[in-house]
């Protein structure tokens, strides 16, 4: 093999592999054997990459695998692909953050998110969930007059069962 063969190889496969591997589908079946540090190598890269708009499956992906805290703070404040507030993949993601912010008792990042959630996520699924948890994290911080109306809210959508019997224990938390 020649140097310049060698240097092709090194430089084109690899842009190759990558180009194959960045799809969603490949993520996911990666995603679905439990090759979780992959997952997140590999979606952080696609994330840091220069195309404008994004596939927030991927976005979704990372989250859902980045293990490091610090990391992850970091990538979702700075994500802002603009197809992203459209689709309920963006706002299941930041459902995913907002789980793992109040496991590290981030109350103030659950405040944060739960506002933009609010404002810009009622099409996602995990509408009523995301603003339990803003409510959660009003409490935390002792906004009691603003949890009560995040609850208020919660109770005038509908919510499942479940999402009633968490806010019915943390009403009676809140007393």
């Amino acid at each position: 093999m020649t140097l310049s063969h060698s240097l092709f190889c090194l430089l084109f496969v690899p842009a190759v592999l990558w180009s194959e591997s960045s799809g969603f589908s490949t993520l996911y079946a990666e995603f679905k054997k439990g090759n979780y540090s992959l997952v997140s190598k590999q979606s952080l890269q696609y994330l840091n990459g220069r195309e404008p708009e994004k596939d927030p499956r991927i976005f979704f992906l990372y989250v859902s695998t980045e293990e490091n805290w610090s990391n992850l703070k970091s990538k979702v404040s700075k994500e802002e692909s603009p197809n992203f507030r459209s689709s309920p993949h963006y706002w299941n993601a930041i459902y995913l953050f907002m789980e793992r912010a109040l496991v590290f008792g981030e109350s103030d990042l659950l405040v944060e998110w739960g506002k933009d959630f609010q404002k810009n996520g009622k099409q996602s699924p995990k509408y009523n969930d995301a603003l339990l948890l803003y409510g959660f994290g009003l409490l935390d911080l002792k906004n009691d007059s603003e949890a009560k109306k995040i609850f208020s809210e919660i109770e005038a959508n509908s919510p499942s069962k479940h999402i009633l019997s968490q806010l019915e224990e943390l009403k009676s938390v809140g007393r």
